[in-house]
């Protein structure tokens, strides 16, 4: 493996992506450690058990590890990683980004949702004594069409946000997995920056094509994004449950309103972090699998 770095530790190994993350690691040769509160672990790797309140039992954990990669849903508390890695002597820290071009714009950064990113990412770039890479990838492609957002895939109607002919980056969760080896294959070249990836790049109606070519219907609700990004300001004021349904909204504004920089095609580092485009048929393929 030619890199400068062997052992990887892995905080919030669950949900969508993080076990993906960590099964792409351990293919690539990497000798993980996973940090949770249970101390859970998953096939090939350590475990640690941590407190992640507590500074000194993080510490312990990353001592002797050469990189983090932090893929926790509270980004807020990332600074705390930041510093406990630093203190262990830790050399790369990847964020828990992994979505919208909050690096790349203003309107991205501005969204309530992104707060806490924001902040990690400033606070990155304010450390001398740990270099770091945020990887933006996008809706994840696999995850957008299982959750019925780039399309209704059981041919019903689809709710098809602002332009339905401008593309977005989407990025299939085993891509973002790979970008993060890529990474940590190449830390000087992606040290202290955003890279970028994407494993297409398709507009709702290049989707609804598809779809309607295997299932009858494929209607369309036309959303405009500006009216949903008020939803979610005047949702984000009335509070409690609300809040989720905002959140999600500015989500949605981020990745599929052509305002908020979502198409990297032109400046993507696919080759770079080994990351191969999708033909039309294993776009096809691929939709058709969630169908």
């Amino acid at each position: 493996m030619a890199t400068q770095y062997k052992k990887v530790a892995v905080a919030g190994a669950v949900g969508n992506l993080g076990p993906t993350v960590v099964r792409e690691l351990v293919a690539a040769g990497f000798d993980v450690t996973i940090l949770s509160r249970s101390g859970n672990t998953l096939p090939n790797t350590k475990s640690a058990t941590v407190d992640y309140s507590s500074k000194e039992s993080l510490v312990a954990a990353l001592r002797g590890q050469d990189a983090f990669v932090s893929n926790i849903p509270n980004h807020i508390d990332q600074p705390a990683l930041i510093d406990a890695a630093i203190e262990a002597g830790v050399k790369h820290f990847i964020p828990s980004e992994f979505g919208s071009n909050v690096t790349g714009n203003s309107k991205v950064a501005a969204l309530p949702v992104f707060a806490g990113k924001l902040a990690t990412e400033e606070y990155l770039k304010q450390q001398s004594k740990i270099s770091w890479t945020v990887i933006v990838n996008g809706l994840f492609f696999d995850w957008g069409l299982s959750m019925g957002i780039l399309a209704n895939l059981s041919g019903g109607t689809t709710k098809v946000y602002g332009d339905p002919d401008v593309k977005h980056s989407l990025t299939l969760l085993s891509d973002v997995a790979k970008a993060v080896v890529g990474v940590l294959q190449h830390p000087e070249e992606t040290r202290n920056r955003t890279v970028y990836i994407q494993s297409t790049a398709l507009s709702q109606n290049q989707i609804l094509d598809v779809v309607r070519k295997h299932k009858a219907g494929g209607d369309v609700e036309r959303v405009d994004t500006k009216e949903l990004l008020q939803e979610g300001y005047s949702l984000l004021k009335k509070g409690g449950a609300d809040i989720g349904t905002a959140m999600f909204n500015f989500i949605l504004v981020s990745v599929l309103d052509k305002e908020y920089g979502n198409n990297w095609s032109e400046k993507n580092e696919n080759a770079l972090l080994g990351i191969r485009e999708l033909t039309t048929d294993e776009i096809e393929k691929q939709i058709v699998s969630v169908m």
